[in-house]
């Protein structure tokens, strides 16, 4: 397996206005057509969710690209924690896209900007240790599986509900009251479920489908894999499920983390290219979004040609993630 490059990160000069600065290093600035495809009709803004909250233009993809376009052409000075914050809202929900009529391809751009951001903005001390802690624990399946324990004695003991009639939950860092609350009912079935196996029930199967566990999904929702699998196996497809595919780098991705993110996915292509499969059907909204890394998006600089290894491979892989014909 190839290392991720080393990556260049000279500031960058913007592009009309002479003389001016950009904030971006040179590594993959937000790409200017890309941006200039946006002709800010505001059809987007009832789409979003922070401007629905907000009613905030910088906390709209219309503003969003609008702030990328100033750093670009040197009208933000630096990355201070105003500019910081609008992207740091964004959701990534990407219900902007299918409403924009122009096709702004927002998803990259969001992606390219939070990657600068990482690399260019230094981040409060508490902010640092609280993504130190998301990234340690929720890309690791068996880290979060061993959570799971004192989660459910949370639950079933009756500590949550004396956590909230007291009040005591409100003393939490509004982080941590954010991610109890979306805390789902857990199970000691759920603990030691086993994974979903590979099955053929057919001679002449109608596809090789290989399926993407997800770090998250596995772990809290590993009915909805196993209910996956059954459903293909009944409809005649061969499932291969690969025991040993770990995180594909969304969650990194998608907080700007692209080192970690490519080197994850870089792992979860060639784990799939060895199962020879047909399609991947994957249940986690986070990794399908990011799955566009593993086609079209990233596809022409995700590998670098190595033993065994085509160039193309993440494109190759990523078109395999089509629609099946259930008919």
């Amino acid at each position: 397996m190839t290392q991720p490059t080393a990556q260049q990160t000279v500031p960058v000069r913007a592009l009309e206005k002479p003389g001016a600065l950009s904030i971006y290093d040179s590594h993959h600035p937000p790409a200017m057509e890309l941006i200039d495809t946006c002709v800010h009709c505001g059809f987007c803004l009832p789409t979003c969710p922070t401007y629905t909250l907000w009613h905030e233009e910088m906390d709209s993809p219309r503003g969003r690209i609008y702030l990328m376009k100033m750093a670009a052409e040197g009208g933000v000075a630096r990355m201070d924690e105003q500019f910081v914050g609008h992207f740091d809202k964004c959701l990534g929900c990407m219900a902007c896209v299918t409403a924009c009529p122009s096709g702004v391809q927002y998803g990259k751009l969001i992606e390219a900007t939070r990657a600068q951001i990482e690399r260019n903005h230094r981040r409060p001390l508490l902010d640092r240790l609280f993504r130190k802690l998301i990234f340690s624990l929720f890309p690791y399946p068996k880290r979060l599986r061993w959570m799971m324990l004192p989660l459910w004695f949370y639950q079933r003991s009756g500590l949550r509900w004396l956590m909230r009639k007291s009040g005591l939950l409100g003393l939490l860092p509004e982080r941590l009251r954010s991610m109890e609350s979306l805390l789902p009912e857990l199970s000691l079935r759920m603990l030691f479920a086993p994974l979903p196996r590979s099955g053929n029930t057919q001679l002449k199967p109608r596809l090789r489908v290989g399926v993407l566990l997800g770090c998250v999904q596995r772990v809290f929702f590993g009915d909805v894999n196993a209910a996956t699998v059954r459903v293909l196996e009944a409809l005649g497809c061969e499932v291969v499920v690969p025991p040993e595919q770990g995180c594909c780098g969304a969650l990194a991705a998608h907080a700007g983390q692209e080192p970690e993110a490519l080197e994850a996915a870089r792992r979860i292509i060639e784990v799939f290219e060895r199962s020879s499969v047909d399609v991947i059907a994957i249940n986690s909204a986070g990794c399908g979004s990011y799955g566009m890394i593993l086609s079209l998006r990233n596809g022409r600089r995700l590998f670098r040609p190595s033993a065994g290894t085509s160039a193309n491979s993440s494109r190759n892989l990523g078109s395999r993630g089509r629609s099946m014909p259930c008919d």
